[in-house]
């Protein structure tokens, strides 16, 4: 397991995620066996300021990322995910040592429940509603929101992209790095404020 590119990120990500998606700029690491890549753990900014805020406050959204895109191909060993995502998580310490909040989501949509991320000592912290995405014209999943604007269905319907209709996500959290005062304090400002 290693860091990777973005590039390399973002290929097999497309190549494998069913969101055929991936954020620009994603911090990667890759899964390897032997010299093939056989999982992407993908951490990126969240695209929602009040997501990234929601967990410290708007003081400290900085300090939140978002693990947005997770593959392994299945003929791996069955403790291969959490194994990979604890490494990820570490690679990711040593990368940003700033971030003390991941943030991740589980599409019920497709099916997805979380156990990868229970399994891998997240926390879960309730749904999303539902929402509107769309599919552009190469398949890809495209969320409603791109690069900081709301995208509306007369801009989707121009770039010649279909609505779709999901479900709720379950919505999972982990706190990572070693000062937990610190981010007890930063809840309990934002328990305050609220």
């Amino acid at each position: 397991m290693s860091q990777i590119t973005g590039k390399l990120t973002k290929d097999f990500i497309r190549k494998n995620h069913y969101t055929r998606t991936c954020h620009n700029g994603p911090m990667g690491w890759g899964l390897f066996r032997g010299k093939e890549l056989v999982g992407v753990c993908a951490f990126a900014t969240p695209c929602s300021e009040a997501v990234r805020a929601s967990l410290f406050g708007e003081d400290h959204k900085d300090r939140v990322t978002e693990l947005h895109r997770l593959f392994t191909f299945d003929d791996l060993p069955s403790n291969a995910g959490t194994w990979f995502i604890a490494r990820a998580l570490r690679g990711l310490i040593q990368y940003r040592p700033k971030i003390r909040g991941v943030i991740s989501f589980a599409d019920t949509t497709e099916g997805h429940t979380g156990a990868i991320y229970k399994a891998s000592n997240f926390t879960q912290y309730g749904f999303t509603g539902s929402s509107t995405f769309y599919r552009d014209k190469d398949g890809r999943l495209r969320h409603p929101r791109q690069s900081g604007v709301n995208i509306t269905k007369e801009h989707a319907n121009e770039m010649g992209w279909t609505p779709e209709k999901r479900g709720a996500k379950a919505r999972f959290v982990k706190i990572i790095g070693p000062d937990r005062r610190e981010i007890r304090k930063w809840q309990d400002e934002l328990l305050l404020a609220s």
